[in-house]
């Protein structure tokens, strides 16, 4: 599926919304930020963060849109500024679009924009060792495991085991 990526505005808080309320059957109980009655307020706040990470240089989150406008979900990075620790990368796409590429397509792009800036040569992808869904992205870009580990990510439930991919800077021959 064809898609454009952009910055969060305002006038999307509605879309946004609706959209993790419409989804909490796949974001529950992976991302703590979901919950149910999430508001057009709180997707405010979080763009006017994402804004101000973005002028900061260190995130870039952007909305993931339909050609029609239609809101599908939202992907970033953030950048890390110690050289031993990598930038790492999220995508979360709504239920009713998931199973369309959306979500790999999104990580290769975002990977893509950071690869081309010359000191980030690994991107790191953590996931919920049973959350399958966001696990097959991270395999389907060519991301490899390096470790599970327990703790890295805390749910609601509490701590789990976490599984670390690393997506590396392709090689000339591979571009």
């Amino acid at each position: 599926m064809e898609f454009i990526m952009r910055e969060f505005e305002d006038a999307d808080a509605a879309a946004f919304a609706l959209a993790v309320n419409q989804s909490l059957d796949t974001l529950l109980p992976w991302m703590t930020w979901a919950h149910k009655n999430y508001t057009e307020d709180e997707a405010r706040l979080w763009f006017h963060l994402t804004q101000l990470q973005r002028q900061q240089g260190t995130a870039n989150e952007l909305g993931l849109f339909a050609a029609d406008g239609r809101l599908l979900g939202g992907a970033g990075i953030r950048y890390s500024s110690n050289p031993l620790i990598p930038c790492s990368l999220g995508y979360w796409v709504r239920s009713s679009e998931q199973r369309q590429g959306i979500a790999s397509n999104a990580v290769l792009r975002l990977a893509s924009h950071a690869f081309s800036q010359p000191d980030i040569d690994v991107i790191e992808i953590l996931a919920a060792e049973r959350n399958i869904a966001s696990r097959t992205v991270a395999e389907k870009v060519g991301a490899k495991t390096i470790a599970i580990r327990y703790g890295l990510i805390v749910l609601d439930s509490g701590p789990v085991s976490t599984v670390i991919y690393h997506l590396h800077r392709p090689s000339p021959e591979e571009r």
